[in-house]
């Protein structure tokens, strides 16, 4: 059943697009004045950062919420009273399990009870916590707050090479707040840009994160205002670098400048014959067919497009600024979406909810590819993994129209419950 899907899509169509989200949610326009084709979505990309462009919408739309507060609405009451359900059975089942383990109060919090996907979901959405811990369920206890930070140096090597990863760290804090026993239990390089990245394991960024972590300085956890030994506290050092697109050859920068120019005036059929031409000589023109096959509603061929283009990131996976990685996923969803390609909106998942979860300074940009998601899980049965999408849309959609049209699609979803 294709419920939520079709009327989704027939508001969409019937509130109209300038309407249903407002003019800021867009990127911007491409210069003052220009006509350039809106997106059927909010936050979708009309270019991206190139030497030869002084204009950079992307960019410019991306820093502006880099650098403002990640504001959030406040939650549907139907969501709100469906997660809080969730946490508090969650909690229960949390709380025998440690009482079967007949462990000493003090001891509560070295359990092996397990924390659930569920509650992890919940705890996001209603109290934006994630990676939950023991402590932050128990009664009485108050956890470590950290009190002293430090920056890791950038590996030499790796910066030379333009080499991007991260690490985790496995530590105990003592009772009087210092670092004890600590261990990277992960290492792992790749482009840290991209949503597309499959990462390798690799310990060149290990040395740099420990030296950085042994520095921290912590308040300890607290039992009935005690300070207590907390083990197995994590954490990830990122090593992230900001590439930008090289200058292109003569020729090719004027044939991408041409296929540009052609998308803004809305020849839709000639800017695809162009990048046509040249995918050989630049897998940029991947991206670019894709944004004039996408506004020709030629949805099917500008996700295959799009696929082609994040293929080719493999040989290049450093050449790309992040807002044209993260543009090519958003393009992609909602391609995906009004070709009513479910499943493989589903099987982006895990590339979305990681810019989700790490980058919080995107999620506004990411609202309503997180709608299509949720629906996408509906629609294909997944009821709660759906609620959750939702849910995430709707705390970071950027106008009350937005707002309004998540909530509509929301109760729909709730019906299947």
């Amino acid at each position: 059943m294709k419920l939520i899907s079709k009327i989704s899509l027939f508001f969409i169509c019937c509130t109209g697009t300038n309407i249903l989200f407002g003019q800021d949610a867009y990127f911007g326009d491409l210069d003052p004045g220009s006509d350039a084709p809106p997106f059927h979505s909010p936050n979708r990309p009309s270019t991206y950062e190139h030497p030869n462009d002084n204009r950079n919408t992307e960019a410019v739309y991306l820093n502006k919420y880099k650098e403002a507060d990640i504001s959030q609405n406040s939650l549907n009451e139907t969501t709100k009273k469906y997660f809080s359900n969730i946490y508090n059975e969650e909690i229960i089942k949390f709380k025998v399990c440690i009482q079967k383990e007949d462990l000493l109060e003090d001891n509560h919090i070295n359990t092996s009870c397990e924390i659930s996907d569920a509650i992890q979901d919940a705890a996001f959405i209603l109290k934006d916590k994630k990676n939950l811990q023991a402590i932050d369920l128990l009664d009485r206890y108050s956890k470590f707050k950290k009190t002293k930070n430090r920056t890791p140096r950038y590996p030499k090597n790796m910066l030379e090479f333009g080499e991007t990863g991260y690490a985790v760290i496995e530590f105990d804090i003592t009772e009087k707040g210092k670092i004890a026993n600590e261990e990277v239990i992960e290492g792992w390089c790749g482009n840290v840009s991209s949503p597309f990245t499959e990462f390798q394991p690799c310990s060149f960024f290990n040395r740099e994160a420990l030296t950085a972590l042994v520095k921290f300085k912590y308040k300890p956890s607290m039992l009935n205002n005690k300070p207590i030994y907390t083990k197995g506290v994590k954490h990830k050092f990122t090593f992230s670098l900001n590439p930008k697109l090289s200058k292109m050859k003569d020729e090719v920068d004027k044939a991408y400048d041409k296929v540009r120019n052609r998308i803004i005036d809305k020849d839709y059929d000639q800017a695809v014959s162009i990048a046509e031409s040249y995918l050989e000589y630049d897998d940029i023109f991947h991206f670019e067919k894709a944004r004039a096959l996408y506004f020709n509603e030629e949805y099917l061929k500008a996700s295959e497009s799009l696929f082609s283009f994040i293929d080719s990131l493999d040989g290049e996976k450093y050449r790309y600024p992040e807002e044209v990685l993260l543009s090519s996923l958003i393009i992609l969803v909602d391609s995906l979406y009004f070709a009513e390609q479910f499943e493989k909106i589903i099987d982006l998942d895990r590339n979305i909810s990681f810019y989700i979860q790490e980058k919080p300074k995107f999620r506004r940009n990411l609202a309503m590819t997180s709608l299509y998601l949720g629906t996408s899980y509906v629609n294909l049965g997944y009821s709660q993994k759906g609620m959750y999408h939702l849910s995430i849309a709707r705390k970071y959609a950027v106008s009350d129209e937005q707002v309004r049209y998540i909530d509509n699609v929301i109760n729909q979803a709730a019906n299947y419950l």
